[in-house]
């Protein structure tokens, strides 16, 4: 143990010798009880600061949530005013008028006996035209398959559906194609099957 030397008032020295516990118990007890308060005042004094802390920080913090919360709504009403207002110039202005000109290129000099006279000459040209061409009025004409009747394209050489050969087109041996009329291939010069045909009605 270590050894403390103590001053002290006359009073106080007094007041120790009318104890009846020693001198050196009574001191340790005083400088317990003196350094166990100290302790308790410094954590008291800390506690104290963190709580100043602490409310500082909510101060701080519900002001700035405040100084947001204020220019946000002022932003707002701004916003909302600048659209009013615009939307209010729209519906002041008095509706504006729209001319729209139209020129239509042609012959000013023709009389109305002439624009009279042009739809029935377009009907007469019309059916000159039709009484020449008496084909164009008449609708195409789709073949149809002699095995089973399905249309047929004048493109298509067999049938779709059957496979039947769509038109009887003769060909050579040598793959080229030669009409019913030809007696000799232009090809490679052969004989055709209908060159007997041919001679026997030339010969008639």
């Amino acid at each position: 143990m270590s050894k403390i030397t103590f001053r002290a008032d006359d009073e106080l020295v007094e007041r120790l010798e009318d104890l009846d516990t020693s001198k050196s118990e009574v001191m340790r007890d005083a400088l317990r009880l003196y350094l166990d308060d100290a302790e308790r005042s410094d954590d008291a004094d800390a506690d104290a600061d963190v709580s100043d802390a602490d409310v500082a920080s909510d101060t701080v913090d519900e002001m700035i949530r405040s100084r947001v919360d204020e220019l946000v709504g002022r932003r707002v009403d701004e916003l909302l005013a600048e659209r009013f207002d615009s939307v209010g110039r729209g519906a002041s202005l008095p509706p504006r008028d729209v001319n729209v000109n139209i020129s239509v290129d042609g012959s000013a000099s023709e009389t109305p006996v002439n624009a009279a006279d042009e739809p029935r000459t377009a009907d007469a040209v019309d059916r000159k035209t039709n009484r020449d061409n008496p084909a164009s009025e008449a609708p195409d004409r789709q073949k149809s398959c002699e095995k089973c009747g399905d249309g047929l394209s004048a493109d298509d050489v067999y049938c779709a559906n059957c496979g039947e050969k769509a038109t009887h087109r003769v060909f050579c041996e040598c793959g080229d194609e030669v009409r019913s009329d030809w007696a000799f291939c232009p090809g490679c010069g052969r004989r055709t099957s209908a060159a007997d045909v041919l001679e026997r009605g030339q010969r008639r």
